[in-house]
């Protein structure tokens, strides 16, 4: 989720560190930080896996504070009856120790279905970053606990945040994931422990302190070789977002 007043680090820095403010005139955090947003994409993947023919709508909203937040994400497909498909809430505690970062994260996913089993779900996600040269790498680990239970998703990767002016960031990060218990459990036909292997490229573009727009695009491939001749996955899916918040 973006927060637009976020950076990574600063391209063009004096070898000088910015002066010190007295406390008094330091601008404190807030207690509580807010976003909301409507992105969209080209397509809808998950865990590399189509979920959708065309494209699709993704409003958002979230809250945080303390470490913890608390977030509702929802897909609209114009493709699909139910138009309005899928909304999931998630509630989650980030801890930062050092040069590491633990985020701990239950999200329950419901799917609407006009008729049958919607196979509506829950995750228990673990992720831990630690910063090294300009950007992070982490590791972030799924487990199903409902209606997939002891399916499991561990993606692996490095993500880097630069700052190109004041009001444009972009964000870069690229995962390899292992799937073997996801596949079998999502009956997903593997020949391997390797899954989509993901780059995202994002601009984050503040027009005002509390608005924004992110366009975005997402290059897939998955690396299991029978999974890759017979699910679909496109190989390019773009978009682009409108943020509030602060």
């Amino acid at each position: 989720m973006l927060v637009l007043g976020s950076a990574g680090w600063v391209a063009g820095q004096t070898a000088s560190p910015p002066p010190v403010l007295p406390v008094e005139q330091r601008t404190p955090e807030p207690a509580v930080t807010w976003s909301a947003e409507v992105d969209t994409s080209s397509r809808y993947l998950w865990h590399g896996l189509p979920y959708s023919e065309g494209a699709v709508v993704w409003p958002s909203a979230w809250v945080s504070s303390k470490g913890f937040t608390i977030g509702l994400w929802a897909n609209v497909d114009p493709n699909y009856r139910p138009t309005f498909n899928e909304y999931d809430l998630s509630v989650g505690y980030e801890r930062a120790i050092g040069k590491l970062t633990i985020t701990a994260t239950f999200s329950r996913y419901t799917y609407r279905e006009i008729s049958g089993d919607p196979g509506s779900t829950s995750e228990a996600i673990l992720r831990a970053a630690y910063s090294i040269g300009p950007g992070e790498v982490f590791a972030t680990n799924a487990f199903d606990v409902e209606n997939y239970a002891g399916a499991y998703y561990v993606d692996v990767g490095y993500a880097v945040e630069r700052e190109l002016t004041p009001q444009s960031l972009l964000k870069v990060d690229a995962t390899v994931a292992f799937w073997t218990t996801f596949a079998e459990k999502y009956h997903v036909p593997s020949d391997g422990p390797l899954g989509p292997a993901v780059l995202n490229v994002a601009l984050v573009q503040r027009l005002t302190p509390a608005l924004g727009v992110r366009p975005h695009v997402t290059f897939t491939r998955l690396l299991d070789r029978v999974a890759r001749r017979q699910v679909g996955t496109p190989g390019v899916t773009y978009g682009a977002a409108v943020v509030i918040g602060y």
